[in-house]
């Protein structure tokens, strides 16, 4: 008895100290809920210019352009709310994309994408 309420102690305190969440964790083939089933399991939530956004591991240069570009063209989403975003040169412009998921969308259609961040 002493060994089980021993247990359920250890698995209170690793659930406190982890973080305990109801929410699933989204599988590998799951549809994204922005609707783009190329960003399944990706998480733009919580990010704005304060808070999380990820530009710290581009160049003074790369960093400035992206914060001038400041959402990806495919998605509408702030670049830097899933990490470092990935640059991508579209016909001679660089371009930065919130997630290498929509580097072939870009790339596919630039000038849809790219009259996006006029």
């Amino acid at each position: 008895m002493m060994f089980r309420t021993y247990v359920g102690f250890l698995l209170a305190i690793a659930m406190g100290v982890s973080g305990c969440s109801s929410q699933p964790v989204p599988s590998s083939d799951a549809v994204a809920t922005d609707g783009h089933a190329d960003h399944a399991g990706h998480d733009h939530q919580g990010a704005d210019a304060e808070n999380g956004v990820t530009l710290a591991g581009l160049t003074v240069e790369d960093q400035k352009l992206a914060a001038e570009q400041k959402i990806c063209p495919v998605t509408g989403e702030l670049l830097g709310s899933m990490g470092m975003p990935p640059k991508v040169d579209v016909n001679g412009r660089q371009v930065f994309i919130c997630c290498e998921g929509c580097r072939d969308k870009l790339l596919a259609d630039p000038e849809t994408y790219l009259a996006k961040l006029k």
